[in-house]
């Protein structure tokens, strides 16, 4: 009866262990992070090496999702100021992109969110300007003034996969993102077309974040989130010439 006991209390601690959010730092290129099922438990948290004061900022990432529902949240940046400092999601029912600035929301129409297939985004916002906009899938929209032409600044909490409704946290059902996402990118300054291009079309070597770089990235990673291999998910039926 005691090995048993001790048998069920280390297959117990070890299920904890395996749940407990674990930090790593390294180089994900040819990775993804996989978010297998919708629950505000599992997410990912980017840690930068540098406190933030950024004038304006560039925020590219690519995902592969089959959501038809809900509002799932792709980037969330937070700080004590504001809960949705600089945050991503989409609306499945209005079919629009919507981007929050110091919590203020503009929305982006017209631009696509292709299910099972790969989708390249980049965000920028300037402060001087107010002026955002954005480029999905080498789509570019018309630009925006949103919120105040202040500065992002604070100590942030950036989250892949939840949307904050608060300061390190909030997170709601209905923001949950499933799916893949891979080569997040946050720059310190507002990338050019020509820039977002090479980023979009992955063809040859883009600019690294300078911010936070998907080939250094410090990251805490929670509940069913994983960190993968890219594999080949859309196959080319025809043959190859």
């Amino acid at each position: 009866m005691k090995s048993l006991a001790s048998y069920v209390f280390n297959i117990v601690c070890c299920g904890l262990a395996l749940s407990q959010p674990k930090t790593d730092q390294k180089c994900l290129r040819e990775k993804v992070i996989t978010f297998p099922e919708l629950t505000t438990s599992s997410w990912v948290k980017l840690h930068p090496n540098e406190s933030m004061d950024l004038s304006a900022a560039t925020v590219c990432l690519r995902f592969y999702s089959d959501q038809v529902t809900a509002s799932p949240s792709l980037f969330s940046l937070a700080t004590p100021s504001h809960p949705q400092d600089f945050s991503l999601s989409w609306s499945a029912d209005l079919k629009q992109y919507q981007l929050f600035i110091h919590s203020v929301p503009v929305q982006f129409r017209g631009l696509t969110f292709n299910l099972n297939q790969w989708n390249s985004v980049c965000v920028t916002w300037d402060a001087k300007s107010g002026l955002a906009q954005m480029f999905v899938n080498e789509v570019g929209s018309i630009k925006k003034v949103v919120a105040t032409k202040v500065p992002f600044k604070g100590a942030p909490v950036i989250t892949l996969g939840q949307f904050q409704t608060q300061y390190d946290g909030g997170f709601q059902q209905a923001n949950v993102f499933t799916g893949f996402i891979s080569d997040v990118h946050v720059h310190k300054q507002v990338l050019t077309p020509r820039q977002i291009k090479t980023y979009i079309e992955a063809k040859i070597k883009y600019k690294l974040g300078d911010y936070i770089s998907w080939h250094n990235l410090k990251y805490t990673i929670a509940g069913s989130a994983q960190v993968e291999e890219k594999q080949q998910v859309t196959f080319n039926t025809k043959e190859e010439q």
